[in-house]
C-alpha cells in the first residue's frame, strides 16, 4: 500500500470515531483556554537568579555579600555582565536579574539603589517577585550601612495569568493524545495489523499514523488561538516558533508511545506503560511553574527532560514573539531527541516482525 492509501485509511478511521477527535481536539482545548483563569499560584523556592555588578567599582566582596543574603529565598548565579543576564533571563534559565550597585559597604555611601528586574511574561514569578523585593530591601537595610532601595521592574511584555497558562494547556493537550489517543487507536486496530502487513509493513503503517496525527494537532492549536482571540489575549499560538515547538513535541512523544504500543504487542500494558509514561512527562516537564519552585532536586530533574525545553520555546514564541535563534541549540537538540525517537519507534518495529 502506498502512503497516500494509508493516509485515506487513516481519514476513514477518523470519520468512525469523529466523537472522540472532537472531545480530545476541540472540547478539551476549549475548556483548558477558558478554564485557565481558575488558576492560582505559589511562591517560588530556590529560583534561579542572576547577580550581575552595575559597573567595575563593585567589589568582589559587595558580591559576595549580596549573594550571601539572596541564598535564603533564591539560587543565585553571577554572572559577568547585564547582557548576558538578560539573555538569560528570556531563555528561563534564570527568572530574575539583580544588579548591584558600587560601594554598598562603604561607611560613608548614605544611599544605594539596587535593580531587581523581572520577566513580565513568567507570571507565576512576576507576582511573588513583589514581596521578594520587599524581603530584599528589609535584608539588605538590616546588612548594609546605606539607605537601600530594590527598584523592581518587569520587562516587557506583562502578561496576566490567564495568557500565560495559554500555551501551558495548549502543551498539555499534545501531550495527553499523544500518551492516550495515539496508543488507543494501535490498540483498536491490532487485529487488521497483520493483514496490514502483507499489503504493506509496519513501519509503513505506523509511519503514516505519526504523520497523520501530526498533522492533527493543527487543529487544536487553531482552537487555543481562536480562543485567545476571542478573549483578547495577548497569545500568538500560530507563531512559526510555537508550532515548530510543539510539533516536534509531539513527534517525540508520539513516536515513544507508538514503539511502547509495538514492544508491548498493542496490548492493555503497553497502553497502561504509557499513562505512566504521561503523568512522569506531565509532572516533570515543569509546565506551568518555573524551575526551583518546589525544590532544588525537582529543578535538577525538571532540566533533564527535553519537554522543559520545549515548552519554553513554546511561550516564549507566543508570549514574547522572541527571534527562534536566541533558542537555536534547543531547537537542534529536540530535533535530534526526534530522530532517536524515531529510530527506537523503528527498532520496536524490527523487533516486533522478529518475533511475530
Amino acid at each position: 500500500m502506498s502512503l497516500r492509501s494509508l493516509l485515506k485509511k487513516e481519514f476513514h478511521w477518523s470519520k468512525h470515531n469523529v466523537a472522540a477527535l472532537l472531545f480530545i481536539l476541540l472540547v478539551l482545548p476549549s475548556f483548558f483556554a477558558y478554564t485557565s483563569v481558575a488558576f492560582e499560584t505559589v511562591i517560588p523556592r530556590d529560583a534561579p537568579m542572576a547577580v550581575v555588578a552595575e559597573n567595575d567599582e563593585v567589589t568582589e566582596n559587595d558580591m559576595t555579600i549580596v549573594e550571601g543574603s539572596v541564598t535564603a529565598f533564591s539560587d543565585p548565579v553571577i554572572v559577568d555582565s547585564e547582557q548576558q543576564a538578560t539573555r538569560m533571563l528570556r531563555r528561563e534559565a534564570v527568572y530574575s536579574v539583580l544588579v548591584v550597585p558600587p560601594n554598598i559597604t562603604d561607611a560613608n555611601n548614605t544611599n544605594a539603589t539596587f535593580t531587581y528586574t523581572v520577566d513580565g511574561s513568567i507570571v507565576p514569578y512576576k507576582e511573588p517577585s513583589k514581596a521578594l523585593r520587599n524581603v530584599m530591601a528589609f535584608q539588605f537595610d538590616s546588612l548594609l550601612n546605606a539607605d537601600i532601595t530594590v527598584d523592581r521592574q518587569v520587562l516587557t511584555p506583562d502578561n496576566t495569568l490567564s495568557e500565560y497558562l495559554i500555551p501551558v494547556f495548549l502543551m498539555a493537550i499534545l501531550m495527553l493524545f499523544a500518551f492516550t489517543y495515539v496508543p488507543y487507536n494501535l490498540a483498536q486496530e491490532a487485529e487488521v495489523l497483520d493483514r496490514l502487513r502483507a499489503e504493506s509493513s509496519l513501519e509503513a503503517v505506523v509511519g503514516a499514523k505519526l504523520i497523520y496525527f501530526t498533522t492533527l494537532m493543527l487543529v487544536p492549536i487553531l482552537v487555543f488561538q481562536g480562543a485567545a482571540g476571542v478573549l483578547d489575549y495577548a497569545s500568538n499560538a500560530l507563531a512559526p516558533g510555537a508550532i515548530l515547538a510543539l510539533l516536534l513535541t509531539f513527534v517525540i512523544l508520539a513516536a515513544l508511545s507508538m514503539a511502547v504500543m509495538v514492544l508491548f504487542r498493542f496490548g492493555t500494558m503497553g497502553r497502561f506503560v504509557n499513562v505512566i509514561l504521561l503523568i512522569a512527562v506531565v509532572g516533570f516537564s515543569g509546565l506551568a511553574y518555573p524551575v526551583g519552585y518546589f525544590s532544588t532536586l525537582r529543578k535538577t530533574v525538571v532540566r533533564l527532560f527535553p519537554t522543559h525545553y520545549a515548552m519554553i520555546v513554546t511561550r516564549s514564541s507566543m508570549l514574547k514573539n522572541l527571534d527562534l535563534s536566541l533558542f537555536t541549540d534547543w531547537v537542534v537538540g529536540l530535533v535530534a531527541v526526534a530522530l532517536v525517537a524515531l529510530v527506537a519507534l523503528k527498532a520496536s518495529s524490527v523487533y516486533y516482525r522478529r518475533t511475530s
